[in-house]
């Protein structure tokens, strides 16, 4: 038995996903960002630890 129903419009949830998308994206980028410059302060604490070593070492001979 086969009912034939007429075809409807669905809603349009567009905008809605690339809000969606953009908070997500924000969030990543974010994240990304964060966790780039944590590895950036890093390096940076390191290489002067070694400057600061090795002037150390220059003016104690």
């Amino acid at each position: 038995m086969s009912h034939h129903r007429p075809v409807k419009a669905v809603e349009d949830y567009t905008d809605a996903f690339l809000g969606t998308l953009w908070v997500f994206l924000f969030m990543g980028f974010w994240v990304i960002a964060a966790a780039l410059g944590y590895l950036w302060v890093a390096a940076t604490a390191y290489a002067l630890l070694q400057v600061v070593k090795w002037i150390d070492r220059i003016k104690n001979g």
